[in-house]
């Protein structure tokens, strides 16, 4: 009697750990590194742009429809980057808050394990910026805008309630009317699905 009892109360676990995970929704917390490396436009001979890491910390909601999901994202993005110019660097640190809109598709998808791709536009609203130069008067500090469109393209695992994603993001727009113009980015994220 015990062993059927047992054997029952592990069945309804199971079974409820399997509902819960085959949700048509999801929603989580996330945060991750992102680095960081702008294209810029100095008129130079000698220009390098260098990567450097900042940090994203966020929200997402998992509608899932079958093997495709849509996923729009709410996220703080502090991003850094520098620039060298005939020897003087320029270093810049900006914070925005990006709204991605991805399009997903789950290419393995078992109850404790799924494997996906995912692409989508960004919305980016700045923030805040600060720069540190030693360009001193031979470039003005760049305006930045208020907001520009990166698109992603990237990979993801889940596994159980845990997930990473890895991908590259491009600009769309410039990040400034001046000599600074589109992001490159690559993001590293760990997140948690609360439900």
């Amino acid at each position: 009697m015990k062993k059927l009892i047992l054997a029952i109360a592990i069945c309804l676990s199971a079974n409820a750990l399997f509902a819960q995970l085959s949700s048509p929704v999801n929603f989580g917390f996330h945060g991750g590194f992102v680095s960081t490396k702008v294209n810029s436009d100095f008129n130079a001979i000698s220009v390098k742009e260098n990567a450097e890491n900042g940090m994203m910390l966020g929200a997402f909601l998992r509608i899932n429809l079958n093997k495709w999901y849509i996923q729009p994202e709410l996220n703080y993005v502090s991003r850094k980057s520098s620039v060298e110019v005939l020897g003087d660097s320029y270093n810049f640190k900006t914070k925005s808050l990006d709204i991605p809109m991805l399009l997903g598709y789950k290419l393995v998808k078992l109850p404790l394990f799924k494997l996906r791709a995912f692409a989508g536009p960004v919305a980016s609203f700045k923030i805040d910026d600060s720069f540190t130069s030693t360009f001193k008067d031979k470039y003005n500090n760049p305006s930045f805008e208020d907001a520009v469109w990166n698109v992603k393209v990237g990979a993801g695992v889940d596994v159980w309630k845990l997930t990473l994603d890895v991908d590259y993001e491009a600009g769309l727009s410039n990040i400034s009317s001046e000599y600074l113009k589109k992001n490159k980015m690559f993001n590293v994220t760990l997140g948690f699905k609360i439900f």
